[in-house]
Protein backbone atom coordinates (compact mmCIF):
# COMPACT_ATOMS: atom_id res chain seq x y z
CA UNK A 1 0.00 0.00 0.00
CA UNK A 2 1.40 3.28 -1.48
CA UNK A 3 1.44 6.67 0.32
CA UNK A 4 -1.94 7.98 0.52
CA UNK A 5 -1.96 10.84 -2.03
CA UNK A 6 -4.48 12.63 0.00
CA UNK A 7 -1.91 12.81 2.80
CA UNK A 8 0.12 15.22 0.27
CA UNK A 9 0.93 18.96 -0.17
CA UNK A 10 0.29 20.27 -3.48
CA UNK A 11 2.82 19.94 -5.27
CA UNK A 12 4.25 17.51 -3.18
CA UNK A 13 5.11 13.97 -4.54
CA UNK A 14 6.50 10.61 -3.39
CA UNK A 15 10.51 9.29 -4.55
CA UNK A 16 10.49 6.67 -2.03
CA UNK A 17 8.36 4.53 -0.17
CA UNK A 18 9.73 1.36 1.40
CA UNK A 19 9.42 -1.08 3.94
CA UNK A 20 11.92 -2.34 5.67
CA UNK A 21 13.84 -5.09 4.48
CA UNK A 22 12.91 -8.81 4.89
CA UNK A 23 16.23 -9.21 7.59
CA UNK A 24 13.20 -8.21 9.50
CA UNK A 25 11.88 -11.18 9.51
CA UNK A 26 14.58 -13.36 9.27
CA UNK A 27 14.40 -14.33 13.02
CA UNK A 28 11.08 -16.29 12.91
CA UNK A 29 11.38 -17.69 9.63
CA UNK A 30 14.76 -19.17 11.05
CA UNK A 31 12.54 -20.45 13.95
CA UNK A 32 10.01 -21.99 12.29
CA UNK A 33 12.25 -24.19 9.63
CA UNK A 34 14.13 -25.26 12.86
CA UNK A 35 11.12 -26.32 14.59
CA UNK A 36 9.35 -27.96 11.19
CA UNK A 37 12.99 -30.01 10.52
CA UNK A 38 12.65 -31.01 14.60
CA UNK A 39 9.00 -32.28 14.04
CA UNK A 40 9.76 -34.20 10.68
CA UNK A 41 12.82 -35.65 12.35
CA UNK A 42 10.66 -36.24 15.32
CA UNK A 43 8.14 -38.36 13.28
CA UNK A 44 10.67 -40.36 11.65
CA UNK A 45 12.23 -41.38 14.67
CA UNK A 46 8.71 -42.20 16.35
CA UNK A 47 9.41 -40.07 19.77
CA UNK A 48 7.43 -39.72 22.65
CA UNK A 49 4.38 -38.51 22.75
CA UNK A 50 5.09 -35.53 25.43
CA UNK A 51 8.01 -34.43 22.42
CA UNK A 52 5.33 -34.44 20.07
CA UNK A 53 3.24 -32.15 21.52
CA UNK A 54 6.06 -29.83 22.80
CA UNK A 55 7.29 -29.45 19.25
CA UNK A 56 3.66 -28.67 17.97
CA UNK A 57 3.18 -26.27 20.63
CA UNK A 58 7.19 -24.48 19.69
CA UNK A 59 5.79 -24.94 16.45
CA UNK A 60 2.57 -22.83 16.90
CA UNK A 61 4.21 -19.91 18.99
CA UNK A 62 6.92 -19.42 16.07
CA UNK A 63 4.34 -19.49 13.65
CA UNK A 64 2.49 -16.79 15.86
CA UNK A 65 5.84 -15.04 16.45
CA UNK A 66 5.95 -15.10 12.27
CA UNK A 67 2.53 -13.60 11.72
CA UNK A 68 3.21 -10.78 14.28
CA UNK A 69 6.72 -9.62 12.94
CA UNK A 70 4.99 -9.76 9.41
CA UNK A 71 1.95 -7.66 9.72
CA UNK A 72 4.58 -5.37 11.69
CA UNK A 73 6.50 -5.41 8.84
CA UNK A 74 4.06 -4.96 6.10
CA UNK A 75 2.15 -1.53 8.17
CA UNK A 76 5.52 0.31 8.10
CA UNK A 77 7.10 2.08 5.95
CA UNK A 78 9.63 4.91 5.07
CA UNK A 79 8.69 7.23 2.84
CA UNK A 80 10.56 10.23 1.42
CA UNK A 81 8.49 13.04 -0.53
CA UNK A 82 10.24 16.29 -2.55
CA UNK A 83 9.35 18.08 0.97
CA UNK A 84 9.73 15.74 4.00
CA UNK A 85 10.80 12.41 4.96
CA UNK A 86 7.92 10.01 7.22
CA UNK A 87 8.27 6.72 8.75
CA UNK A 88 4.47 5.52 9.33
CA UNK A 89 4.19 2.42 11.71
CA UNK A 90 0.80 0.42 12.98
CA UNK A 91 -1.96 -1.22 12.06
CA UNK A 92 -5.18 -0.52 14.75
CA UNK A 93 -2.85 2.57 16.07
CA UNK A 94 -1.07 4.39 13.92
CA UNK A 95 2.27 6.41 14.87
CA UNK A 96 4.62 8.33 12.54
CA UNK A 97 7.63 10.97 12.25
CA UNK A 98 8.03 13.93 10.01
CA UNK A 99 11.09 15.24 9.42
CA UNK A 100 11.49 18.66 6.84
CA UNK A 101 14.41 18.31 4.28
CA UNK A 102 14.84 21.56 4.87
CA UNK A 103 15.94 21.24 8.40
CA UNK A 104 18.24 18.40 7.59
CA UNK A 105 21.76 19.41 8.54
CA UNK A 106 23.51 15.99 7.99
CA UNK A 107 22.62 12.38 6.35
CA UNK A 108 24.57 9.21 6.67
CA UNK A 109 24.31 5.51 6.85
CA UNK A 110 25.85 2.36 8.73
CA UNK A 111 26.29 -0.80 7.47
CA UNK A 112 27.80 -3.87 9.44
CA UNK A 113 29.43 -6.58 6.83
CA UNK A 114 26.27 -8.72 7.49
CA UNK A 115 23.94 -5.89 5.93
CA UNK A 116 26.03 -5.10 2.91
CA UNK A 117 26.16 -8.39 2.11
CA UNK A 118 22.08 -8.66 2.75
CA UNK A 119 21.70 -5.01 1.01
CA UNK A 120 20.24 -3.00 4.16
CA UNK A 121 21.78 -0.84 6.69
CA UNK A 122 21.07 2.39 9.06
CA UNK A 123 20.05 5.60 7.89
CA UNK A 124 20.90 7.94 10.65
CA UNK A 125 19.54 11.98 10.22
CA UNK A 126 20.45 15.01 12.09
CA UNK A 127 18.59 18.15 12.51
CA UNK A 128 18.59 21.13 14.90
CA UNK A 129 16.51 21.19 17.70
CA UNK A 130 17.45 17.60 18.25
CA UNK A 131 20.05 16.05 21.30
CA UNK A 132 20.81 12.92 19.25
CA UNK A 133 20.58 11.43 15.54
CA UNK A 134 17.31 9.93 14.09
CA UNK A 135 18.00 6.60 13.12
CA UNK A 136 15.86 4.51 10.43
CA UNK A 137 17.15 1.04 11.00
CA UNK A 138 17.48 -1.82 8.29
CA UNK A 139 15.97 0.13 5.30
CA UNK A 140 17.01 -1.35 1.62
CA UNK A 141 19.69 0.21 -0.69
CA UNK A 142 20.12 2.78 2.30
CA UNK A 143 22.74 4.42 -0.23
CA UNK A 144 20.39 4.51 -2.55
CA UNK A 145 18.06 6.53 -0.16
CA UNK A 146 20.82 8.72 1.46
CA UNK A 147 21.61 9.73 -2.46
CA UNK A 148 18.16 10.62 -3.28
CA UNK A 149 17.63 12.49 -0.38
CA UNK A 150 20.23 14.36 -1.55
CA UNK A 151 18.93 15.01 -4.73
CA UNK A 152 15.98 16.06 -3.32
CA UNK A 153 17.16 18.79 -1.14
CA UNK A 154 19.62 20.51 -3.97
CA UNK A 155 16.45 20.60 -6.41
CA UNK A 156 14.65 22.58 -3.58
CA UNK A 157 17.96 25.33 -3.74
CA UNK A 158 16.86 27.99 -5.79
CA UNK A 159 19.10 28.16 -8.61
CA UNK A 160 21.50 25.17 -7.48
CA UNK A 161 21.92 22.56 -10.32
CA UNK A 162 20.21 18.88 -9.66
CA UNK A 163 22.76 16.33 -8.74
CA UNK A 164 22.28 12.69 -10.26
CA UNK A 165 22.22 10.10 -7.96
CA UNK A 166 24.75 7.92 -9.86
CA UNK A 167 26.37 4.68 -9.19
CA UNK A 168 25.09 2.72 -6.03
CA UNK A 169 28.49 2.59 -4.21
CA UNK A 170 29.09 6.57 -4.76
CA UNK A 171 29.40 9.13 -1.92
CA UNK A 172 26.40 11.82 -2.72
CA UNK A 173 27.20 15.47 -2.02
CA UNK A 174 27.60 16.82 1.23
CA UNK A 175 24.55 18.51 3.20
CA UNK A 176 25.60 21.66 3.16
CA UNK A 177 26.31 21.83 -0.85
CA UNK A 178 27.99 24.49 -2.60
CA UNK A 179 26.15 28.31 -2.05
CA UNK A 180 23.98 28.60 -5.35
CA UNK A 181 25.41 31.49 -7.95
CA UNK A 182 23.88 34.78 -8.79
CA UNK A 183 21.86 37.40 -6.84
CA UNK A 184 22.39 37.30 -3.15
CA UNK A 185 25.77 35.18 -3.59
CA UNK A 186 27.51 38.13 -3.25
CA UNK A 187 26.03 39.15 -0.05
CA UNK A 188 26.22 35.97 1.42
CA UNK A 189 29.96 36.41 1.40
CA UNK A 190 30.00 39.38 2.36
CA UNK A 191 28.49 38.81 5.53
CA UNK A 192 31.87 36.67 6.57
CA UNK A 193 34.88 37.89 5.04
CA UNK A 194 34.56 41.16 3.02
CA UNK A 195 32.76 41.96 -0.75
CA UNK A 196 33.60 40.80 -4.18
CA UNK A 197 35.69 42.53 -6.13
CA UNK A 198 34.10 45.00 -8.76
CA UNK A 199 34.08 43.05 -12.10
CA UNK A 200 34.96 40.08 -10.37
CA UNK A 201 32.43 36.82 -11.46
CA UNK A 202 29.91 35.81 -9.34
CA UNK A 203 31.04 33.09 -6.83
CA UNK A 204 34.56 34.01 -6.94
CA UNK A 205 36.26 34.45 -3.55
CA UNK A 206 36.03 37.65 -1.35
CA UNK A 207 38.69 39.77 -1.26
CA UNK A 208 39.50 42.72 1.31
CA UNK A 209 37.18 43.65 3.99
CA UNK A 210 35.24 46.88 3.53
CA UNK A 211 35.32 49.32 5.88
CA UNK A 212 32.89 48.76 8.96
CA UNK A 213 33.61 44.89 8.94
CA UNK A 214 32.68 43.05 11.75
CA UNK A 215 34.96 41.19 14.13
CA UNK A 216 35.75 38.05 13.58
CA UNK A 217 34.16 36.27 16.29
CA UNK A 218 31.52 38.28 14.51
CA UNK A 219 31.97 36.80 11.11
CA UNK A 220 32.54 33.14 12.57
CA UNK A 221 29.24 33.38 14.17
CA UNK A 222 27.96 34.59 10.90
CA UNK A 223 29.38 31.77 9.16
CA UNK A 224 28.89 29.07 11.52
CA UNK A 225 24.72 30.11 11.14
CA UNK A 226 25.17 29.60 7.22
CA UNK A 227 26.45 26.31 7.67
CA UNK A 228 23.84 25.43 9.88
CA UNK A 229 21.03 26.40 7.12
CA UNK A 230 22.96 24.85 4.67
CA UNK A 231 24.25 27.67 2.82
CA UNK A 232 27.67 26.40 2.71
CA UNK A 233 29.44 22.87 2.86
CA UNK A 234 31.62 21.83 6.03
CA UNK A 235 33.97 22.27 3.77
CA UNK A 236 34.05 25.64 3.11
CA UNK A 237 32.92 26.32 6.66
CA UNK A 238 36.24 25.18 8.08
CA UNK A 239 38.36 27.21 5.38
CA UNK A 240 36.56 30.22 5.80
CA UNK A 241 36.90 29.97 9.56
CA UNK A 242 40.95 28.70 9.10
CA UNK A 243 41.06 32.32 6.95
CA UNK A 244 39.33 34.61 9.50
CA UNK A 245 41.54 33.20 12.01
CA UNK A 246 44.45 33.17 10.21
CA UNK A 247 43.56 37.02 11.03
CA UNK A 248 44.19 37.34 14.50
Amino acid sequence: MGYPEKLLNPGEHVAIDVRPHWKYLAGPIFAVVVVVAGSVVALVESVARWAELLLAALLLVCLVWLAARYIKWVTTSFVVTSERLVLRKGVFRRSGREILLDRLTDISYNQTLMDRLMGCGDILLESPGRDSQEVFPDLPHPVRIQNEIYRLINDRRPGASVAGTGDLGAAGPEPGGTPPVGPGTTGQYAQYGGSLPAGAPAGAPASTASPGEPTVAEQLTQLDDLRKRGVISRREFAAKKAELLSRM
